[in-house]
């Protein structure tokens, strides 16, 4: 019995230090979308420039199993004159676009 408290005690633990680690690196930015597509190997390109001023045209990366749904967010922002709230794994160019929402 002691045993498996002290390994349900640990993997609390580690849960905890995993999304504390993960919400550590990713980081909210509103911004404008400058260009978006497919390009090599059929990976989705979005090029955002954030309106806090932390980067500008900068090139990002969409994850394979959310290219549509993101390249329409993006395109849908840029045909109306909107920004978009995204959530980025960093702002270095080639860092990947965790999320994203259409702003008002």
């Amino acid at each position: 019995m002691k045993a498996k408290k002290m390994f349900l005690t640990m993997a609390v633990v580690f849960s905890m230090v995993a999304i504390f680690a993960v919400s550590a690196h990713a980081a909210w930015y509103t911004c404008t979308v400058e260009k978006a597509g497919i390009g090599w190997m059929n990976h989705v390109y979005i090029r955002l420039s954030d309106t806090g001023g932390s980067f500008t045209d900068v090139c990002f990366t969409v994850p394979d199993g959310r290219k549509k749904e993101t390249l329409a967010v993006a395109l849908t922002a840029m045909a109306n004159g909107k920004n978009v709230l995204v959530n980025l794994s960093g702002t270095a160019g080639g860092s990947v676009i965790l999320e994203m929402y259409l702003c008002k």
